[in-house]
Order: structure tokens, then sequence, then C-alpha cells
């Protein structure tokens, strides 16, 4: 089972990370990984890229554009059940593309 690492970021890092979190940690354990996520509002962004190693980042809220080459997706589709297929797409393509 290939390792992933995620990043959830929402406006307060708590509530709705968790949430995309959860989401993500059974979206993608169904798909073969083994999945570890953090959780962080915007303004912690920076520090969490640049103490850890993440695949990929699932937004709720705006994030900066320097994402220190990490992909980024918006999450907005996990919430609302609209997009989740294209979410899983992109992200699944990064991971790939990764060598994942």
């Amino acid at each position: 089972m290939a390792e992933i690492s995620i990043l959830s970021v929402c406006g307060s890092g708590v509530v709705t990370s968790h949430m995309v979190a959860n989401k993500l940690v059974e979206m993608f354990e169904d798909e073969g990984y083994d999945v570890t996520t953090d959780e962080c509002n915007p303004s912690e962004l920076d520090g969490y890229l640049t103490r850890g190693s993440y695949d990929f980042i699932a937004y709720s809220s705006p994030i900066s554009d320097d994402t220190h080459g990490v992909p980024a997706f918006s999450a907005m589709g996990l919430i609302t059940g609209l997009g989740e297929d294209e979410f899983k797409e992109e992200a699944l393509e990064a991971l790939h593309a990764a060598g994942k």
C-alpha cells in the first residue's frame, strides 16, 4: 500500500478541515493508499509546508499561491457533494504523476 500525506486547510483549521480530512482518508484508502492527514488554517499553511512533506493540499478557504510546489485542489466539492469525482480525479492524477 502506497503511503500518502495530505494537508487539509479551512478557515479555522478545525471543523471543516477535519471533516474534509476524514473524507479524504476514506476516499483514498478505497483506492489502496495508506493516508495520513494534517489540518490547518490558511495562516498556518506556510509553516506546515516548511516542516512537513505533503502529496497534495485540499483547501476549503482561499490559500496563498505559494504552496512550495505542492499541488493544491479546492475541496469545496467534498463539502457540498458536487464535484467529488472531479476532485478525486485531479488528486489521483497528481499522485500518479508523483509515482504513487
